[in-house]
């Protein structure tokens, strides 16, 4: 019999076979490679807030149904941003928000993603991640390459960190093969802890 997987928005929480298994943003928080540490707790709400919304209007726009007159006026930059970026660097979406669970090396070490996109950038195949925050971060490497692991998708990897002031989003490409170490590493270390007694992160 096939396995169970599941997803419930509430609490950001993915089971397999009603066994609670973490995300990818989970085991990376866990693992210790959370770049928010110490951010009082209100502002990375509103910055979770504002990257969901905005995700959200993306999603409809890419599938052609958003009227951006329904988009409040601080995200409207954010969606032109995403907007511009795919009309000056050529982008089509394939794959829109693909959320699944995956294992880790082995077939074992299950985990829980929702990348963004895969699509055709100037004639080539990618994996995107979009990203509103203001601040780059080198943690975004090990995330697109655990969505990549997640996909079996063995092509290239980027960000595409987004502006409110409606420039064209910014292509941040993740080249290094490490990163998908790190993410081995960091799923493994989620689930020793896991497996030992620690709890979930608490969701944002």
């Amino acid at each position: 019999m096939d396995a169970i997987a599941t997803f419930t928005a509430q609490g950001h929480r993915y089971e397999l076979d009603g066994v609670p298994i973490p995300s990818v943003t989970q085991a990376m928080t866990m693992a210790g490679l959370d770049e928010y540490a110490g951010v009082p707790r209100r502002f990375l709400e509103r910055a979770a807030a504002i990257g969901t919304a905005v995700h959200q209007a993306t999603h409809f726009l890419d599938e052609d149904d958003l009227d951006l007159e329904t988009v409040s006026e601080d995200l409207v930059g954010y969606v032109l941003s995403w907007q511009r970026f795919k009309e000056t660097k050529d982008f089509s979406p394939i794959v829109i928000e693909r959320r699944g669970i995956s294992v880790g090396p082995g077939g074992a070490l299950p985990f829980g993603f929702c990348l963004d996109r895969i699509g055709i950038l100037a004639g080539e195949e990618i994996l995107l991640d979009l990203k509103t925050a203001k601040r780059r971060s080198p943690f975004w490497g090990v995330q697109t390459a655990a969505y990549c692991r997640g996909a079996n998708f063995d092509g290239p990897r980027a960000c595409v960190q987004l502006f409110a002031t409606g420039l064209p989003g910014e292509l941040i490409r993740f080249p290094k093969p490490e990163d998908f170490d790190e993410w081995d590493r960091a799923l493994g270390t989620a689930h020793w802890k896991l497996n030992n007694g620690k709890r979930f992160p608490k969701p944002i």
